[in-house]
């Protein structure tokens, strides 16, 4: 049996391979939950909310992105990845850097996983379902990725001072030798070379 990228109007997509088949899994896979859940809300009585607040949307978001950082790029957390996964190198922060392996849907979870930007809409989906059933306990979780991201933004922030930190110090070293190396050669500075005096005046510092 051919792969979907193989037949009708998917026929030379690209020359390598991308398991369009799993793909067209996956995005039914989550969209029929999506549509499920939604029946199910309607058919038990209840009731999404009106809109979220943005004090929601804002947790929600920052939630969000640090699940999806998270699953797709953290080093600890590769034990989920695995399976799908290819080990390439270190990253900066704890983070790896992943390829997905295999064929057909193992490729496609793999790929997947690897994506903070593809995880996106399942995380999502995930924290705007769990709020409608339960919302304080959603946003307790919530409050503790979101929390983790902050902390994340700050080390990194740190990271940066402190670079800068070390840049301009040695920068600061290298000048310094540069002028030791240039008096030791004979090199005079403006301001340091023999003073030129005139009848009445002040001292004038000669030019370099």
């Amino acid at each position: 049996m051919k792969a979907l990228q193989e037949t009708g109007p998917f026929a030379g997509y690209d020359s390598d391979h991308h398991p369009l088949g799993s793909y067209a899994a996956l995005i039914g896979t989550f969209s029929t939950s999506l549509v499920g859940f939604l029946g199910w809300m309607n058919a038990s009585g209840r009731r999404l909310p009106e809109r979220l607040g943005w004090k929601d949307l804002a947790l929600f978001g920052v939630a969000t992105h640090a699940v999806t950082r998270l699953v797709a790029l953290d080093r600890v957390f590769s034990v989920f990845r695995a399976p799908f996964t290819r080990y390439e190198s270190d990253s900066t922060a704890g983070e790896v850097v992943e390829t997905a392996r295999g064929e057909g849907p193992r490729r496609a979870l793999g790929e997947l996983l690897d994506c903070p930007f593809c995880l996106t809409p399942w995380v999502a989906a995930g924290f705007m379902v769990a709020s409608t059933v339960r919302p304080r306990e959603t946003r307790f979780v919530a409050s503790v990725f979101a929390l983790s991201a902050a902390s994340f933004f700050l080390h990194r922030a740190y990271e940066r001072v402190g670079e800068g930190l070390h840049r301009t110090r040695a920068q600061a070293r290298i000048l310094e030798n540069e002028q030791k190396k240039d008096s030791d050669a004979g090199v005079q500075f403006p301001g340091r070379g023999p003073q030129v005096v005139e009848p009445g005046r002040a001292p004038i510092p000669s030019p370099s």
